[in-house]
């Protein structure tokens, strides 16, 4: 049954959906660092319900380390060099990316992305955001609200998160319609790990299975692979590297280069960007239907929607006048009436509940 949001949490959700992942439905995941043909590491014994509730607890584990974020959802080339480190969402639609990260609680994180002769970096230190690009010499800063210090990385800064977010968004999901169950043992950056096998139980999903590798020492998600038909990961993220223990505190201490441009939004410049704007008429207002793994995002004028990116790259389907935009992953449906409809359901599946919702 479909339930009504509020414009920003619509727009929370759309930066998962249309970006990389699939918040709400679920997302994503990373590159990694495997066992190769190693035989598995033998560790204690535990059960998914135990593993589930070690990683929701570690959660706020200091550490430091980097990770590699893949993915490899099909879609076309979009604006931008893969080679120079940005913090567009476009930039993380294909391909990978290497990211340096540290963490110490939920008040203090940094995250730095690696291109071949530039950085870019998102740095959360209590109540203060800040971001900057080497490439064009500018940052941004912004003052968050006062319980900042308690809920870390806020997601609108981009689509840069480290495993242990896209877990929790996972495992926060798990409902009835999701099958858990323990996978082989693995290595990760040369920590050994449990592995948990997530699936949909819902065949209309286009999620197959989501695999989060969790260390057997700190219970900390070191890996998230998310597969669709295919037998490769549509989308990864993963520690290649990981130490444990508090960063030095001058890690997020940010000071601003010489010469640089400031400005005061952290979604302005640096290549931030924020949701797509949703119109703010009340009729226009975003709403989900269904939920869990089959839930949808209805919106309104989606020839708005991150200009024009719907309409840029969908195709007709048959003679109706509806237009399929196709992934991996998540596909989108745009009606003739300017109504899109974004999912992790098959197309077949999509097509009926966006001809089937009354406008």
């Amino acid at each position: 049954m479909a339930r009504s949001m509020t414009t920003a949490a619509a727009r929370r959700r759309l930066a998962w959906l249309v970006p990389v992942a699939v918040a709400g439905l679920v997302v994503a995941g990373a590159a990694i660092e495997s066992s190769g043909a190693s035989a598995p590491p033998q560790l204690p014994a535990a059960t998914p319900a135990q593993l589930v509730a070690a990683a929701r607890m570690a959660s706020d584990t200091a550490l430091s380390g980097k990770i590699t974020e893949t993915a490899d959802l099909g879609l076309p080339d979009l604006p931008g060099d893969a080679q120079d480190a940005s913090l567009s969402w476009q930039s993380f639609l294909s391909g990978s990316h290497s990211v340096r990260v540290w963490t110490d609680g939920p008040a203090k994180q940094r995250l730095a992305v690696i291109g071949e002769l530039s950085e870019a970096d998102i740095v959360h230190n209590g109540r203060n955001l800040w971001t900057y690009t080497s490439d064009t010499n500018t940052v941004s800063h912004t003052v968050l609200p006062a319980d900042a210090r308690s809920k870390g990385l806020p997601t609108e800064c981009g689509p840069l998160h480290t495993p242990q977010q896209v877990a929790a968004q996972m495992l926060k999901a798990i409902a009835p319609s999701t099958s858990v169950t323990l996978g082989p043992n693995t290595t990760v950056a040369g920590r050994s790990a449990y592995t948990l096998d997530i699936a949909p139980r819902d065949t209309r999903s286009t999620i197959r299975e989501i695999t989060i590798a969790i260390d057997s020492v700190h219970s900390v998600p070191l890996q998230v692979e998310v597969y669709g038909a295919s037998s490769t990961p549509a989308l990864k993220i993963g520690f290649t590297e990981v130490s444990f223990g508090s960063p030095a505190a001058s890690t997020f201490a940010f000071r601003v280069p010489a010469g640089a441009t400031v400005s005061k939004n952290p979604f302005t410049g640096n290549g931030v960007e924020p949701a797509p704007a949703v119109p703010q008429l009340p009729a226009a207002r975003p709403r989900v239907i269904g939920s869990h793994w089959t839930s949808v995002l209805e919106l309104h004028h989606a020839d708005a929607l991150g200009g024009g990116l719907l309409q840029q790259f969908t195709t007709p389907v048959g003679a109706s006048g509806m237009r399929l935009l196709h992934t991996a992953l998540i596909n989108a449906v745009v009606l003739p009436d300017g109504r899109a409809f974004i999912g992790a359901l098959k197309p077949a599946a999509l097509e009926h509940v966006a001809t089937t919702t009354a406008g």
